[in-house]
């Protein structure tokens, strides 16, 4: 019996050779940083459009927030009242301004007989250039005024004002009167808002402007 011995050689094949490479090629390397050069610069670009958005709900929300305040409590004011006066601010006191139909700040009272306390609203005008106007709300009695609505201004006339009417929409001019209670308050309020907070001031600024504007009376019987 004869035995056969056969020797075999061992080459790597293809598959064993490609296992074995080690690093990529310069090509490769350009390739894989230049996508992720691209998907770098796509997330900064939506981050920054988010960052805009933002701002821009931001102010927005601010305007729609100092929408509802000023609804929500002047009306209300307004219509509980029984007897209310306009006029204007002399430091601290409120006078009472006669035969006009147009004034700076308004008394609200409880009764008829001018009881305490009072409520009053008032624009501040101590911006000269009237840009920024605010209107404020206090009580006589224990004088504290709290902004109720900034970003106050007077573009298209009569924004710094309360105007009284009567029934049929025109000026009344007896607001003075012990009987002015029965007459309309008419408010205007007009707003100027950047339409970003980060816009740029000057004459390419970009704003936006709203108003609010609104008519009420006493509804509480005499």
């Amino acid at each position: 019996m004869k035995l056969r011995f056969q020797q075999f050689e061992h080459r790597p094949t293809q598959a064993a050779n490609r296992g074995q490479r080690q690093g990529s090629t310069l090509i490769e390397i350009m390739f894989a940083s230049t996508i992720l050069v691209m998907l770098i610069i796509a997330i900064m670009a939506a981050h920054l459009v988010g960052l805009r958005e933002d701002q821009w709900v931001e102010s927005k929300s601010g305007a729609s927030d100092s929408s509802r305040k000023i609804l929500n409590q002047l009306p209300v004011d307004i219509k509980s009242s029984k007897m209310w006066f306009i006029g204007n601010m002399s430091g601290t006191n409120f006078v009472v301004a006669t035969n006009t139909a147009q004034a700076t700040a308004l008394e609200l009272f409880p009764t008829t007989n001018s009881s305490q306390p009072a409520i009053i609203y008032y624009f501040d005008l101590s911006n000269s250039n009237n840009s920024d106007g605010h209107l404020l709300r206090g009580v006589n009695t224990n004088w504290n005024p709290v902004v109720i609505s900034s970003n106050l201004v007077n573009w298209l006339g009569n924004g710094y004002t309360f105007n009284v009417e009567n029934y049929t929409g025109s000026f009344a001019t007896n607001s003075g009167g012990s009987k002015s209670y029965k007459q309309v308050i008419h408010v205007i309020l007009q707003y100027c808002m950047f339409q970003y907070p980060l816009t740029v001031v000057g004459t390419n600024g970009l704003y936006d402007f709203y108003k609010i504007e609104f008519r009420a009376t006493p509804h509480l019987p005499e």
